[in-house]
């Protein structure tokens, strides 16, 4: 009995793979803490997002691209089916490993058969070439319910081009592709996220530098909250991200 308390315990720790934090950097210095230097930037369009699902009150939700499955897997457990689908293996393996309760796929969305509430494809569509925009609508409008929606992020031209991206978008450019691919989909609404603050360029480089990196845990509650109360919606000149709802268009 001791024994298996224990296991249990052990067992109970494996939410995130800890062991991986601490590690020797390319030069070969220990550090005890990993970081993303966008942490903020992903940390309040993901919850935003997530904000909007839960006010649609779905029953069944696929996200397209999820990756390691961060944003379906942190979605309500009241939503009865969420099921994420990625090309990577090895995301979704993550995606598994991380979040038991989810039904994960290593396929392409035109390979599932069910129909959803929800379609998420979030910053997703900027990894897909020109010559497949067309059919990745309509892979996820064969997904949808009848009156259900899809939502999705892309990073606007706010943000230099990343070299992992074929693109970045305006809301012109959504609504071409959108209305070219045939899919017979429309924006319903649409809104920019994230204007970065005036002060993070000093806040990197007075907590986050080459020299040190350091958390003081009240100051990070200010941040954030500052973040997202101040930094949370944008429009299309300082936006970062661009969320879109999208439903059928009416016949």
């Amino acid at each position: 009995m001791k024994l298996r308390n224990k296991f249990e315990i052990q067992d109970s720790q494996y939410e995130f793979p800890y062991h991986y934090i601490p590690h020797f950097d390319k030069n070969g210095t220990p550090s005890l803490m990993r970081k993303l230097n966008w942490g903020f930037d992903y940390l309040c369009y993901q919850r935003h997002i997530r904000e909007k699902v839960s006010e649609i009150n779905p029953r069944s939700v696929l996200e397209v691209g999820c990756g390691d499955g961060y944003f379906i897997g942190n979605l309500p457990t009241s939503i009865p089916v969420r099921v994420g689908c990625d090309l990577s293996e090895r995301a979704i393996a993550f995606a598994r490993a991380f979040h038991p309760n989810c039904q994960f796929s290593a396929s392409d969305v035109g390979e599932l058969g069910e129909k959803f509430d929800i379609v998420a494809a979030i910053e997703v569509l900027e990894h897909i070439p020109d010559d497949l925009i067309a059919s990745f609508f309509c892979k996820l409008s064969e997904r949808l319910e009848e009156n259900g929606r899809i939502v999705l992020s892309v990073p606007t031209t706010v943000i230099p081009l990343n070299k992992k991206h074929y693109r970045h978008y305006t809301l012109d450019l959504l609504e071409k592709q959108l209305g070219q691919s045939g899919a017979m989909l429309e924006i319903i609404e649409h809104e920019y996220i994230y204007n970065k603050p005036i002060w993070f360029d000093f806040f990197k480089r007075t907590f986050d530098n080459r020299l040190f990196s350091f958390e003081l845990k009240p100051f990070m509650r200010l941040a954030w909250n500052c973040v997202w109360k101040k930094n949370r919606y944008a429009n299309g000149q300082n936006g970062y991200h661009l969320v879109a709802i999208i439903g059928k268009a009416k016949k």
